[in-house]
């Protein structure tokens, strides 16, 4: 059975080759959780690799921040299916991240109302609590993407929020 860590990106759950593990600077501080990863971070095996993490890169980087500095995954392991033990392994596979990190960004509708159980329109921006997470910080973004719609200022706002709160952490 292939683990999280190996270099494959093989699910051990449904067989999918197409996983994309954790990735960024693993010795982190602060963790990024998305959703899912798109044809783009299957294609690189990195996360938020796309269109979507050109957005993220960008805006963080307007702020003073390098993607490359944090550590980034999704709760989906790959594409969703409709086999909820996929989406289990993900989840447990994010709660290994998460440990020991001092700041955390949860990301897009699902992850927020899976690990804070809020609507991503009540809290985006604000400091949230989980019962599956344990950091002094834990924070809601709104998926980037909506960017593409001409909607970039929750995303600008949501990570300034974030930046200002993790700068020591850097």
């Amino acid at each position: 059975m292939t683990n999280w860590e190996d270099d494959q990106y093989t699910c051990p759950i449904c067989g999918s080759t197409d996983c994309v593990p954790a990735g960024g600077n693993s010795k982190s501080k602060i963790l990024l959780i998305g959703e899912f990863p798109g044809k783009d971070e299957i294609r690189t095996g990195r996360p938020f690799s796309g269109a979507t993490g050109n957005i993220l890169r960008n805006e963080l980087g307007r702020l003073g921040i390098d993607l490359s500095r944090l550590r980034i995954v999704n709760m989906w392991p790959h594409i969703p299916n409709k086999n909820e033990k996929c989406l289990e392994y993900g989840v447990q596979q994010v709660i290994k991240e998460a440990k020991g990190k001092q700041a955390i960004l949860l990301i897009g509708s699902d992850t927020i109302k899976y690990f804070a159980d809020k609507k991503v329109g009540q809290v985006t921006g604000l400091q949230v609590t989980s019962d599956l997470l344990s950091a002094p910080i834990i924070m809601a973004c709104v998926q980037p993407a909506i960017a593409f719609h001409g909607t970039a200022g929750e995303v600008k706002l949501s990570l300034r929020k974030f930046v200002d709160k993790v700068e020591g952490l850097l």
